[in-house]
């Protein structure tokens, strides 16, 4: 049985592939610029439209560990009160049926736009996931479903040339909800660098 709705987490690995797609979707999106823009040439920053039921952030994303011992997005700090068009802004909104629209901007300009829903602890899983360029064209844009009964996720990968909206390349991975054997013993490891005293 396949579910997309009141299930667990994903992997910590899934975690880390989502919160580097984010975070390398920002700065790429902030370094990338159109063959007819000059690079000296510094954009106006857009107008960032408030959405009625939306939260705005500018603080980090919060990241706990799910029942699986994987990592998700389950939060946000640094809640304004209505959107700015400078610097990073995280907009996200739940709805009545806990399903939720996330979306990032840079100086106005819209990076990522995702939806998915919340599982019981509040933590989010991702349903799709947008990436735009500096343009606002679509340049990735990632699937997610979840089997239960299997205890994996799936994710398609796209990768979309924003001149032609074609499909350039897709990449599909299934990650288990629990982490495999090799993946604790790396965290393990990771545990222990991080606790010896520095020389």
């Amino acid at each position: 049985m396949t579910r997309h709705h009141d299930h667990v987490s994903i992997a910590r690995r899934a975690g880390a592939i989502l919160g580097s797609f984010f975070f390398a979707s920002v700065v790429i999106q902030a370094c990338t610029r159109s063959d007819e823009t000059s690079s000296s040439t510094a954009p106006a920053a857009a107008t960032v439209e408030a959405i009625e039921g939306m939260k705005y952030y500018v603080g980090g994303p919060v990241m706990k560990f799910d029942k699986y011992g994987r990592m998700r997005l389950a939060g946000f700090n640094g809640e304004i009160s209505s959107p700015t068009s400078r610097g990073l802004l995280l907009g996200f909104k739940k709805n009545a049926d806990s399903t939720f629209d996330f979306r990032t901007w840079l100086n106005g300009a819209i990076i990522t736009k995702s939806t998915g829903f919340l599982d019981g602890d509040g933590m989010l899983w991702y349903s799709e996931r947008i990436s735009y360029d500096a343009d606002g064209e679509v340049t990735v844009r990632q699937k997610f479903q979840y089997d239960d009964e299997k205890k994996v996720m799936t994710s398609v990968l796209e990768h979309i040339d924003p001149k032609s909206g074609e499909v350039v390349k897709t990449t599909t991975q299934e990650i288990p909800y629990a982490p495999t054997e090799a993946e604790k013993k790396a965290l393990a490891e990771d545990a222990e660098e991080e606790a010896a005293p520095a020389d």
